[in-house]
């Protein structure tokens, strides 16, 4: 979808579930889908998400966002906002999986081959592992993306 068709499809829908005080913006978020800053009144949606997804699943983000905002701070992902989340047609679960951008230190398991990106650098003297593999067999070394 492009930029402009996300956010009418945002403002559309707080609009819709009267959010009228509230506002959309995009943010370059690489780790989160989506966020609701009640302080801001403001619902986010990550650019890289929202340029990669088709409208069904940017759709079902604002949707949980929309419902974060109408259940309010307190509600995290319990029983009252999984509650608003199906009255509002979105999915009430925690999160989904998201075509985003690779981090640029990336590490892939020794024992079982699995990858793994971050996006901010491993600290010094730390050690990685998989956590499928342990600390035994899938210590794991980042080296940045080239």
């Amino acid at each position: 979808m492009r930029r402009s068709e996300v956010e009418a499809l945002a403002i559309g829908l707080m609009r819709q579930h009267g959010l009228e005080r509230w506002q959309f913006a995009f943010n370059r978020r690489k780790r989160s889908l989506g966020l609701c800053r009640y302080t801001l009144r403001r619902i986010e949606l990550s650019s890289h998400f929202a340029l990669a997804h088709d409208e069904v699943e940017v759709r079902d983000v604002i949707l949980h966002e929309i419902a974060h905002a109408l259940a309010g701070h307190a509600a995290a992902h319990g029983p009252r906002w999984k509650s608003i989340c199906q009255t509002i047609g979105a999915r009430p679960e925690r999160c989904s999986v998201a075509r985003m951008p690779p981090g640029r230190w990336r590490a892939t398991c020794p024992a079982c081959s699995d990858e793994f990106s971050r996006f901010r650098r491993p600290m010094r003297n730390r050690v990685y592992s998989c956590p499928k593999c342990g600390p035994a067999n899938g210590k794991l070394s980042f080296r940045t993306n080239p």
